[in-house]
């Protein structure tokens, strides 16, 4: 109370420091307003365009937005200490409701039993993780083999990250990653691994895991481990095949540091890219690590079954490999393939000759002629082996799996891994109209993943180019390894020297709808770098240029968006920060007991803040002998602070500015490009816009010069700052016009919009357009648009400010007429042709 009434003795006494100190704090206002429009920007264009983030990115944005606001209101009590006394509880109550909605359910588990039996009758995968409840449930309900070993749980992982108090800054770095951006998303992993890195696994956790491996040791003679990922989620319909870390041929001695490695890979740019992509809550996909016996293996491969068209048993695949499975799962060793296909009479076996191999110079487990013409695949007895467990397994899950397994030394199949898998159809690939007039570059390759795409060539050799693949690019690559998949979003298709439909990159693939060639043998050498080709991924087939029947009847199959944890997640809190309800300042139901968002209470606060700076309230204290109304032709009510030579007048409170009595420079050009003979403030069949009718007030008519409606402009002899209304939209002019050119400068920012986002995103693209050609360096971001020109001499300032005049009265309601992108480029060129109505 005492500081309302100090505020109004300071309005007593002396008048023109508490005008200059209630500018100041709107100033300050206007600083945070500005920063809560470019958030909020950044989370419309999320949200509205379905872009790819980690949901603690949209955390930080909303943490940030809501600050701000806060700052608002402090600064609106300032301003009008004795008004307004509940908006700071309602603003609590809806950033309260948007932080509870951006927050998940789950928690961090850190229980015992860190360590589990793979024999162990478990009823979900929150503790075990995807692979390891898949090996459990083959090995207890199928009564299928597989290799000894446990796992480590979940909380065993949630316990390594808590104790060394490593949650909340994994989430600071998760919160800034930009996934189409391959510098953020490396730079994010880096951090992330490093921290992981340098901490220790818990002495407890620790024990309890060399224990473990003590009695593998000691009960089946295990000399050597594989340590793997066992992700929640992981080999579901959801597969992350391949993303995440599995390390094989480990000592006792490096047991612990293994594990760390695994329980770290869940951080690595793919796997973070993989999650994300699938808006999938990094707390929802906790870690636990599988500790196997290392197989001294033969052969190794892939199983699928290949779905037919008809009702009946359908083809098994088989994929092998000399040696160890992790060259073929990672896309360097092209596999032999044996499919195992139903006849009346039992089975029938058919071999592809095509034998395992690896391109030149690339490192591989050394085998000797023999073991590779031998060992490459199963024997006959072999593969009906694989095929009836396939079938179980199959049958068990109701679905098509991809199974990894392996051939012991000792003669003894194994099955390490099942996880859902992409049903290969069985068809006869049909062709085109009238392909022969096409010239064909490569011609009898495989189908990885179908459909077909058209684009220039980019050859990658390594990952350090992932960040310059550019929009649109066909990959060709020699091999084809997981870590290229964070590009699978600006990619139409990749085509390959080697790899195999079995390969972790190419069942990704399949889940993105990335069309995929393989085993080309030499397509590497055939397609040149920028060279637009026609990928017919079905039809095993490159063509020279693009061809849009092929990519008319076969076009890339691309996963149809659904609901996901990160959309759910956001979903609940849009309506805490998007909605604007408070559309009519003059309403009685504008007040802050009727905020229901983010964005009502910045509008709130603008408003009252602009009320509060430049209005007669109607009382001798705040009546301002330097603020005008400004009399014009325009219809808009322009009020006019002057803080120093930006008018002559000596007016009374009541009389109006005459636009003659106006010196300040900025404003004066700002208003000869408003009053332009060819702007047309008059007709305007969507929109009445004197009386600011139906659209904007809904109860009724309000006259033009309401302060509820009005525009406030600051100014000086060569300073403006111009707080402009335009119904829905909002024009913020910043400007500085003097003798010195490197002074100058005009500020811009838009904001708003009254149509749908289609029509807002059109409209501030008109607007972007033209600053640009008018010099202007322009960002925009959802219905945001800022703007600055600077370092020019008052002429040329002058000129841009007739100019923006111009383009402001021009793109009234132009939203709601913009149809399309081809609509603004020719509305373009027509207004700097000097047409500036375009309400026809």
């Amino acid at each position: 109370m005492l500081n309302i009434v100090n505020r109004f003795a300071d309005q007593l006494v002396a008048p023109k420091a508490a005008t200059r100190a209630k500018y100041n704090t709107f100033k300050e206002l206007l600083q945070h307003d500005r920063h809560c429009h470019e958030r909020l920007a950044e989370l419309e264009e999320l949200y509205y365009r379905a872009l790819k983030v980690d949901i603690h990115y949209v955390r930080r944005l909303h943490r940030e937005l809501s600050d701000g606001v806060s700052a608002m209101v402090g600064c609106l009590g300032r301003m009008a200490p004795a008004s307004h006394l509940s908006l700071r509880a309602y603003y609590k109550k809806i950033d309260f409701y948007g932080r509870i909605a951006l927050t998940p359910l789950s928690f961090a588990d850190t229980g015992t039993p860190f360590i589990l039996a793979l024999d162990f009758p478990y009823e979900n995968d929150l503790r075990t993780g995807g692979k390891g409840f898949h090996l459990s449930q083959i090995k207890r309900l199928l009564g299928l083999p597989i290799p000894a070993g446990f796992i480590v749980s979940t909380s065993a992982c949630n316990h390594f990250i808590e104790a060394n108090d490593l949650r909340r800054k994994i989430n600071e770095f998760l919160g800034r990653i930009d996934i189409r951006t391959t510098e953020s998303l490396y730079r994010a992993s880096e951090n992330i691994i490093g921290l992981l890195n340098r901490a220790d696994i818990p002495a407890d956790l620790g024990r309890e895991i060399i224990k473990s491996v003590e009695s593998l040791s000691t009960h089946h003679g295990c000399r050597l481990f594989a340590v793997r990922s066992s992700a929640v989620g992981e080999d579901s319909a959801i597969s992350f095949a391949g993303q995440y870390e599995s390390i094989l041929h480990v000592g006792k001695d490096r047991i612990l540091s293994a594990c760390k490695q695994v329980m770290a890979g869940k951080y690595s740019p793919r796997a973070l890219f993989y999650r994300i992509s699938n808006g999938l809550l990094d707390e929802d996909t906790p870690m636990a690590v599988l500790v196997l016996e290392m197989i001294d293996a033969r052969t190794s491969g892939v199983v699928t079954i290949r779905a037919t068209d008809e009702d009946e048993i359908a083809d098994v695949v088989i994929h092998s490999v000399p040696g160890f499975g992790d060259q073929l799962m990672g896309g360097k060793l092209a596999p032999r393939t044996t499919l195992v296909k139903p006849h009346k009479n039992g089975f029938v076996i058919e071999h592809l000759d095509l034998p395992a191999v690896s391109p030149a110079g690339m490192a591989s487990h050394p085998l000797s002629a023999r073991q590779s013409d031998a060992f490459s695949r199963p024997n006959e007895q072999q593969a009906l082996q694989l095929a009836d467990w396939a079938y179980k397994i199959s049958l068990f899950y109701h679905s098509a799996q991809e199974i990894e397994w392996c051939l012991g030394q000792n003669g003894h199949l194994l099955l390490l891994q099942a996880r859902s898998g992409y049903t290969q159809q069985s068809h006869e690939v049909k062709s085109p109209p009238d392909i022969t007039s096409f010239p064909v570059l490569i011609k009898g390759a495989e189908s990885a993943s179908g459909g077909a795409g058209c684009g220039p060539v980019f050859h990658i050799k390594n990952e350090d180019q992932l960040a310059d693949v550019p929009q649109g690019a066909v990959l060709v690559t020699a091999v084809t390894p997981p870590s290229y998949i964070p590009v699978f979003d600006r990619i139409t298709a990749v085509v390959a020297d080697l790899g195999s439909a079995a390969d972790h990159f190419s069942s990704v693939a399949r889940e993105f709808g990335v069309p995929v060639l393989v085993k080309t043998g030499n397509g590497s050498t055939i397609l040149a770098p920028g060279q637009t080709v026609t990928v017919w991924s079905d039809g095993g087939m490159v063509f020279d240029g693009c061809i849009p029947p092929i990519l008319a009847r076969c076009p890339a199959r691309r996963k149809t968006e659904v609901s996901n944890p990160f959309y759910d997640c956001f979903a609940k809190a849009a309506p805490f920060i998007f909605p604007l309800k408070l559309v009519n300042p003059a309403d009685s139901a504008f007040s802050p007991e009727n905020c229901r968002s983010l964005h009502d209470i910045i509008r709130f606060v603008h408003e009252k803040a602009l009320l509060a700076m430049f209005t007669q309230a109607g009382t001798r204290l705040s009546k301002k002998k330097d603020n005008f109304l400004l009399e014009t032709t325009l219809p808009l009510a322009l009020y006019i602070l002057d803080m120093g030579g930006g008018t002559n007048a000596n007016k009374k409170n009541n009389e109006k500015l005459c636009e003659n009595e106006l010196v300040s420079t900025p404003l004066r050009s700002l208003l000869r490009g408003l009053s332009h003979p060819a702007v047309n403030w008059q007709r305007h069949a969507h929109f009445d816009w004197k009386n600011f009718s139906e659209i904007i007030m809904g109860e009724g008519i309000i006259s033009n010069e309401d302060a509820s409606f009005a525009s406030y402009a600051v100014v000086s002899k060569d300073y403006l700052n111009l707080n402009m209304r335009f119904g829905y939209h909002f024009a913020i002019v910043d400007c500085l016009c003097g003798a010195i050119a490197e002074e100058n400068y005009i500020m811009l920012r838009f904001a708003g919009g009254g149509g749908n986002f289609s029509g807002i995103a059109l409209r501030i693209h008109f607007i972007s357009e033209i600053l640009k050609r008018l010099d202007f360096s322009v960002t925009t971001k959802g219905d945001l648009l800022d703007a600055r020109l600077v370092r020019y001499n008052d002429v040329i300032i002058k000129e841009r400010l007739d100019m923006l005049g111009r383009l402001l009265g021009a793109t009234k309601l132009m939203d709601m007429v913009l149809k399309d992108e081809h609509m603004v480029l020719d509305m373009v060129d027509e207004f700097m042709n000097g047409r500036y109505d375009f309400s026809d």
